[in-house]
């Protein structure tokens, strides 16, 4: 297999600047709300304000409810690409007299 044949269609794996912006606003976002609830637990009672815990809960579950929706997603795209390739594929008559005999 020559070099052509093996990469065709596809960059060098992380090529795209997307992906490494994904990436990185996803590790902030986990980051910082780790930081939230690691300041939730570590300030007194008294001194934590009301939205801390909210936020620090939302920051982490972020990725989570990127990479649902990413695989729900493509499973949605998939599964109507399957359709579509079926209604379009034609039904040969030497099938159905095959499976008749």
């Amino acid at each position: 297999m020559n070099k052509q044949e093996e990469g065709q269609g596809q960059g060098p794996p992380g090529g795209s600047c997307c992906l490494w912006a994904v990436t990185v606003l996803l590790l902030l976002s986990l980051l910082a709300g780790g930081g939230c609830l690691a300041g939730f637990i570590l300030m007194p009672p008294n001194e934590v304000p009301a939205w801390l815990p909210t936020v620090g809960l939302a920051l982490v579950a972020l990725p989570w409810a990127f990479w649902i929706l990413t695989c729900a997603y493509r499973c949605a795209v998939a599964r109507a690409a399957e359709r579509r390739a079926m209604a379009v594929a034609p039904v040969s008559g030497s099938m159905r007299s095959r499976s008749g005999s």
